[in-house]
């Protein structure tokens, strides 16, 4: 390790150490007592942080996606005026974070080897890897732990609770329509390891795709063996229902001749992704798969931006990403 780096940290006087918390990695990482200086080097680590209300702290941070919208951008600002001065680049390195004065820098599994580093120099960090709903509930937990934020975190935990609660007592007990999860690609699909699939699962769908736990491309031909009832597009990316139903390859796919090709709708952070936000995405789900059932999306929907992103929703904002 270079020497000015070690020299520089030593110049910090970062706060001092609390207890050990351990990370979605299950290493024991000891967070600064009262950190103030929060890094977040990971999309989905972000949102956590946003939805404790704790985004004050960051000085530097990874932003999932957010739609380059006026909507979108005009909530962000109203969330936090600071958000794109704060976005990182696209190489981050050690040096950058020393630079920001970081006390305490947020991951996932892939930043392992940045972790590593980090903790060289005396910078902890946590490790973020919720791909189910329990791990979001523990990814929640554990943010509040590292932030201080404990109660707001049991509130978060009880409101994802509640939409799962809503959706498990008012769901019906008919035939689970079969759905096709797919991303930025049409031949782009969700496999069953995936968070998506557990989305589905929960709203009352029956998933289909290839096995494995990331993204797989596959041709049309396995598509129209897959035959799904419903096939629901990520929010993120240009695919489209058009690209379905108006492609001849897809002619005698179920849910192109029933018309039932869905895109889902995104504000911030999108709601497939495995954080806190991904609640209402289990409800717009859960709406699209089982229309008869009365789901309150729009309810959930102002609570959960008033509640844990501070924002209140005009009406014409809601409409405008869930429909009227």
């Amino acid at each position: 390790m270079k020497r000015w780096l070690w020299l520089l940290v030593v110049g910090l006087a970062l706060p001092g150490l609390g207890g050990p918390v351990v990370d979605q990695a299950g290493r024991a990482v000891h967070v600064p007592a009262n950190p103030s200086r929060v890094a977040s080097v990971f999309g989905v680590a972000t949102a956590y942080v946003y939805a404790l209300g704790a985004g004050e702290l960051l000085v530097g941070a990874r932003y999932l996606g957010i739609p380059d919208s006026p909507l979108a951008r005009g909530v962000m600002a109203r969330l936090d005026p600071g958000w794109e001065r704060k976005a990182f680049p696209a190489e981050l390195t050690v040096e950058a974070l020393v630079a920001l004065r970081a006390d305490l820098v947020l991951g996932g599994i892939r930043h392992l080897a940045l972790v590593k580093a980090l903790g060289e120099v005396g910078i902890p960090a946590a490790v973020y890897a919720p791909e189910s709903v329990s791990g979001v509930r523990e990814a929640i937990r554990m943010t509040g732990a590292i932030l201080g934020r404990e109660g707001r975190a049991e509130e978060l935990i009880a409101f994802l609770d509640g939409v799962l609660l809503e959706v498990a007592t008012r769901g019906s007990p008919g035939p689970r329509p079969r759905v096709l999860f797919v991303g930025t690609e049409v031949g782009r699909v969700a496999a069953a390891g995936m968070y998506q699939w557990e989305l589905i699962t929960l709203a009352g769908g029956e998933p289909v795709g290839p096995p494995g736990t990331s993204w797989q491309n596959v041709s049309p031909e396995q598509i129209l063996r897959w035959n799904p009832d419903v096939v629901v597009i990520a929010p993120y990316g240009a695919v489209t229902p058009a690209h379905f139903l108006g492609e001849p390859a897809f002619r005698g796919l179920r849910a192109v001749e029933t018309g039932r090709v869905y895109k889902m709708p995104q504000l911030l952070f999108a709601w497939d992704n495995p954080i806190p936000e991904s609640a209402l995405g289990v409800l717009w789900l859960a709406r699209l798969l089982q229309p008869a059932v009365d789901l309150p999306l729009a309810e959930f929907a102002l609570r959960f931006y008033r509640d844990f992103y501070g924002v209140d929703l005009g009406e014409a904002e809601l409409a405008a990403i869930i429909g009227p």
